[in-house]
């Protein structure tokens, strides 16, 4: 004969279950889990995935990717206007920018195509001048670190035929180990809360869908990570050993005869420290656009409430920016 459970305990089970699912309705209602759901629109990187552990989709639709953002993909993966786009040889009137780094220069938190600053820094180009016709590709993608954007110049960017390559980073690209891998639906899995389950596991879909998760993991991760991470060597007025991929990324751009230059972003909540220091002493080019941070205050800087990615009017600053400095630089000397 089963025993029946002590009324406490009962009560205590209820309460708990009412607690649990009051939590997630409130969650849902406060929109803090929305940014962090996307489709599933990455996979792997089959020609160096240790080096490029994921890449997006080609050919994509009105996809939802992180921060909100509906996306189309081009025939190569790159967030694009046009769905599945293709790309011939390099013309003689074309003048080619390809541009990798993270999540921000993706676009996450930035809804639309058109407004995220590599889609604004053609627009800017096209329009201040029209003796080439300048495309800009955008290999950014989410956590990616600044040893997979030192690989993407050498695996991937190349074969767009660029005349200009882009690195552009925040100081947490330095972390070497935050970027994720690719389970087998096509989301990102950091492992974090799920690591005791299969990459392949349909456990990882259903978890997906309680919001709850999301919250839990903000909270519990940072108070269980005691790695030193690169902001704290860069507060410290120290460089951090991932510096060195930087230099990777000129070295592999000058064996190829590209410009290139290293770009610093603006960042809600850290700074570069000694990195512009360190990079004119080893003759690195780069353009300091960190400094836009401090023309907008932190509501009108991020994307949402609950997401400190730029907003789309940062990204147009920093698109416009930009343009400006591979005017004077690059484009302008090159006509001449």
């Amino acid at each position: 004969m089963i025993r029946r459970l002590p009324k406490k305990l009962l009560y205590a089970l209820y309460l708990s279950l009412i607690t649990v699912a009051l939590l997630e309705i409130g969650i849902r209602l406060s929109g803090y889990s929305e940014h962090h759901i996307c489709d599933p629109i990455y996979m792997p990187f089959a020609s160096a995935q240790e080096e490029i552990p994921y890449v997006h989709k080609p050919n994509l639709s009105h996809a939802r990717a992180r921060g909100l953002a509906i996306i189309n993909t081009d025939s190569l993966g790159l967030r694009s206007m046009n769905v599945g786009e293709r790309y011939g040889t390099h013309q003689d009137n074309e003048y080619r920018i390809a541009l990798v780094g993270d999540s921000v220069t993706f676009g996450e938190g930035v809804g639309r195509t058109e407004d995220t600053f590599a889609q604004v820094l053609e627009e800017t180009l096209n329009r201040k001048q029209s003796a080439s016709r300048v495309k800009v590709f955008n290999f950014g993608a989410s956590a990616y670190s600044v040893q997979v954007m030192a690989a993407t110049l050498r695996h991937r960017m190349l074969e767009v035929e660029p005349d200009l390559v882009l690195m552009a980073i925040i100081p947490t690209d330095f972390n070497l180990s935050r970027t994720p891998s690719v389970d087998a639906w096509g989301y990102l899995t950091d492992n974090k809360l799920s690591g005791f389950l299969p990459g392949d596991s349909s456990i990882r879909l259903a978890l997906r869908k309680i919001h709850t998760l999301y919250l839990l993991r903000d909270i519990i991760y940072p108070l269980t990570d005691r790695s030193r991470s690169a902001e704290d060597i860069l507060s410290a007025g120290d460089v951090p050993d991932s510096y060195s991929f930087l230099k990777e990324f000129k070295e592999t751009a000058e064996q190829h005869k590209l410009a290139y230059a290293v770009v610093l972003l603006p960042s809600l909540k850290s700074q570069f420290g000694n990195i512009p220091a360190q990079l004119r002493l080893d003759g690195v080019s780069f353009v300091d656009l960190s400094t836009l941070r401090a023309q907008f205050r932190p509501e009108q800087f991020q994307a949402s409430r609950f997401d400190t990615h730029p907003s789309a009017t940062v990204h147009r600053r920093i698109g416009e920016s930009l343009a400006e400095y591979i005017l004077q630089n690059h484009l302008m000397t090159n006509q001449h």
